[in-house]
Order: structure tokens, then sequence, then C-alpha cells
């Protein structure tokens, strides 16, 4: 416990004296950044490398402890503690790049995906995961496909959150809490060290970057709190996966995850590009309702210690996690509400109006294809089948056809197609064939119609069909083809039915002396 005391205390120390060094020096060789972009709150050029303080900070505690030999001995693990220090480097330098000279999302996915696949391979990660599938042990696999994922996802989630004065760093600082309690109840020293020197460094660095803001962390920060605050609460996860190790990491990042969550739903609804930055963010929702950055920033801060509690809460006792999941649930539930996101306003957080969409695309997708197959049709048969093969997926139940002349024309010529009660020409796929009551019905009659003032129509039949198909997907180009199709039919029956005329009075003619 002296160990983790004096880290916490001198990591604090370091922290203020390094954070008011580099905004100082920052401020003197005028590596300031204006704000360029509607997603910029400040109103005046600030530094944006505060996380060259975080990471310093960070760095000299842990060494500096690490040195010392009644503590290094028995805690320090020298290959994960210099894998650990290494892929923090890697990630911190990949941010001091990115706020200097933009890089590409995809360059630092791929860059974020080399350092915790490195911290996997050196020891820091899920080594002991106990599964298998049919006796084959998955347990490794599992491991690694965890680390890398959770990692990436907490390291991204704090660079995407850190949007206000002082909302990353608080919200880091609260989370930090449980991984320290974990890492406690777990009894891994190394962990709770490391918590606690990455504690009294934010801590050090809150009072220069809440509102209003001295100096930014910057994407160097950002990111680095991020990755080693993922790489620190993997401590919990061992074993078969538990309530402690799965529920209370989601729970203490609960903020940060569920920000990250809806950008990644909201621009998927979109149909926008994942990684494009926008001002869609909890902390921008909540000032366009008209708070100011401190009320949204405090609001954020109660949310976070809610997590925390729920966190802390099944630390102590697992038997609390229905009710606490419920609550959880609930308590997001009425707070997405609360931001009024256009997308998720629709039923179902938004999945109601997608599927409508995914239904509409996939019903224009059969009606094309129905298009280019009824350029081929000549005869009735052919037709009915393709209507059948591309209309049937998209819930129509059958065709009807109003043909002035349908009395005259044998309905062998016409088949599959059938006489109905109204004595239209009807051809029906669904279970209920003939006595299925027709509940919907739409016209596909172009205008002005063909000369063979054929009519047709599809339908719904009952019972049970409250949802119709929107007729918008029935395009001119398919009604079109239709009638095209439908008159092609139509002159072959009338070119076939005067040559069986004059065979029959051929045939009578022949046979009236015989029978005479």
């Amino acid at each position: 416990m002296i160990l983790f005391v004096w880290s916490f205390i001198v990591s604090l120390a370091i922290s203020m004296v390094m954070t008011f060094w580099v905004q100082k020096a920052a401020v003197a060789r005028g590596l300031l950044v204006p704000p360029t972009s509607d997603r910029h709150l400040h109103t005046k050029p600030l530094p944006r490398i505060g996380g060259v303080g975080i990471y310093a900070s960070f760095l000299i505690t842990v060494i500096a402890f690490g040195a010392i030999p009644k503590w290094g001995d028995d805690i320090f693990a020298p290959r994960t503690m210099i894998g650990f220090l290494i892929a923090t480097s890697a990630i911190f330098t990949m941010g001091v790049c990115d706020d200097l000279k933009s890089l590409s999302p995809k360059s630092k996915l791929i860059f974020e995906i080399l350092a915790a696949s490195f911290l996997y391979f050196v020891g820091f990660g899920l080594h002991d995961v106990n599964l298998s599938i049919a006796g084959l042990p998955i347990g490794q696999p599992v491991g690694f496909g965890i680390t890398v994922g959770w990692i990436l996802l907490i390291t991204n989630a704090f660079n995407l959150i850190d949007g206000l004065d002082g909302l990353a760093v608080g919200t880091a600082l609260l989370s930090s809490i449980v991984v320290i309690a974990t890492s406690l109840v777990r009894h891994n020293d190394l962990a709770t060290m490391l918590s606690c020197a990455l504690f009294g460094t934010l801590l050090g660095f809150v009072p220069f970057n809440f509102q209003p803001a001295s100096i930014f962390m910057g994407d160097s920060g950002s990111l680095f709190i991020g990755f080693t605050l993922g790489a620190l609460s993997l401590n919990g996860w061992t074993g078969r996966p538990s309530v402690m190790g799965v529920a209370v990491p989601i729970l203490c990042f609960g903020l940060p995850i569920l920000d990250v969550t809806l950008a990644i739903a909201r621009r998927f609804l979109r149909h926008q590009p994942l990684f494009r930055p926008d001002a869609d963010h909890v902390h921008h929702k909540l000032l366009k309702r008209g708070l100011t950055q401190q009320h949204a920033v405090l609001i954020l801060y109660g949310a976070t210690a809610a997590f925390v509690l729920a966190s802390i809460l099944l630390i102590r006792e697992e038997k609390m996690l229905l009710p606490v999941l419920m609550a959880t649930v609930l308590g997001v539930g009425l707070g997405v509400q609360q931001l009024r996101y256009a997308e998720f306003s629709g039923g179902w957080l938004g999945l109601r109006p997608y599927l409508r969409r995914r239904q509409i695309a996939r019903a224009q997708e059969c009606i094309r294809q129905a298009s280019l197959s009824l350029e081929r049709c000549a005869d009735f048969r052919s037709i009915c089948q393709v209507l059948k093969e591309n209309l049937q997926p998209i819930g129509i139940d059958g065709v009807r056809l109003k043909v002035p002349a349908s009395g005259m024309v044998p309905s062998r010529w016409m088949r599959p197609l059938r006489p109905d009660s109204d004595g239209h020409l009807r051809f029906s796929w669904s279970r209920h064939r003939g006595n299925g009551r027709i509940v919907w019905q739409h016209s596909l009659q172009i205008t002005p119609p063909h000369e063979n003032g054929a009519a047709p129509s599809v339908f719904r039949v009952g019972p049970g069909n409250h949802s119709f198909p929107d007729t918008t997907v029935f395009s001119d180009d398919f009604k079109m083809t239709l009638s095209t199709a439908i008159e092609r039919a139509t002159k072959r029956i009338e070119i076939v039915l005067p040559v069986e005329s004059d065979r029959g009075r051929r045939f009578q003619t022949n046979s009236l002396p015989n029978s005479a």
C-alpha cells in the first residue's frame, strides 16, 4: 500500500510541474492551435501538446519506482514492464505525429492494432482464458482477440470524447478508480501501481484542462490515456467470463463506450464513412440543448460517476447484476432520448426506419430483376413465372389482369391465369390461392394504356396481412416492360387463334356429307 500511495503522490506532483512547464514552453514557442472547425469550441489559440506532460509524468514515475530494489524486484516483471512501456510509448508517439501532421484514420487504426498485438505477446493481456469447443482449446485466440479489440475500443473512445474542456481527463480519472479497485481485488500489484500512477498524473492535469482550459491534451494525450486504461482494465478478465470480468470494465467506461457506439450507429444509419468526424457527439448534443461547457461537462461527470458506482457495486456484490443492468439500460435509454438524435427517433432506437429502408431497397432490386426478365417473355406462363419469382419475396401474393376481349379467348391460352368471380384473370401463388380475400391491390397500368387495353394489378390476400408493400418501388420502367410483355403475349394468341378457327371450319366442312 505504501508503494501505491507514493506512486500516486509522486505522479501528481510531477504532473502538475510538467504540465505547467509544457504549457509555458508551448506559449513561448508559439505552438498554439487556433479553432479551425465547427467541432472546435475554444475561441482563442491554445497549446495542444498537453499529452507530453501526461506521458512524461507517468513514464518518470514508473521508471523511478521500478528502479527502487525494494519494490522493483518484487512487482516489476522486466519483460512485461518493458513491453508495456514500449507499446504505450509507441501510441504516444503516433499521437504526437497526429497532432503535428494529421494522420489518416486507417493508418492510426493499423498502428493501434500492431501496438495492442505487441502488448499481448509481451505478456500484458488475457492469457489464461479457459474456453474450449468440442474439446479443442480456443482460449489463446479468444484472449488475443479480446485484448486487441478491447484496447482499440477504449483507445478510440477516449479520443472521440475529448471534445470539451476537462471532459476526457475527468472521465478517465473517474474510470481509473474502478481499474484500481479491480486490481486490488485481483491482487495484481503491477496493475495497481500503474493505475495509481496514472490516477495521480490525470489529477495533476485536471486544473490546467478544466474550463476555461489553458492547454489541451491533444491526440497524444487522449490516445495514450485510452490505450493505457484499456490495457490496465484487462487484469479483471481472467479465466472463464464472469460478472466482474466482463460487466465491470464495460460499465466503468460506460460513457466513452456509449459515445463511440452512438457515433458508429448514426454514421451507419446515415450511410456515412465510420471514420468521418462530426459535431454530433454526446457533448455536442448537450451544447445544442443550450447548456454551457461547464454544465455539460458536469452532467457527463455525473453520468460517469453513475457508471463507476454501478461497477463498484458489482465488485462488492455480483448478485446485484440484474438490478444494475436494468437500471443502466433504463438510464441509457432515457439519456439518449433526451439527446434527440434524429437517427434514433423512429422507434427501436432507429432500427425500424433503417429496416424499412432495407426492405424498400430489396424490393427495388427485385423489381429491377423482374424488368430485365420480362423483356424475354413472350407468353403468359413465362410472365407469371417471372412475377412470382420476383414479387413473392417482397410480399405480393398474386397478379390480376383485365383484358376486354378475354371472354373470346380460350382459357387454356391464358394459363396459369384463370377467371375469377369478378371476371378478371387471376394468378395467385399464396397459400390461400383462390380462396383468399383480396385486402390490398395496386394497379400497374401505364398511362396512356397500350392498344390491347390490358390492366394488370398486383394484390395481397387475407387474413392477417396488415402491412402492405410500398407502391413507389413499382417503377415506370417495370410497368412499361410488363405492359409490353402482356401485349406481346396477347398478339401471339391473336395470331394463333385464326389458324385454330380455320382448322375447325375445314373439319366441319369435310364431315358434313358423311354425317348427312
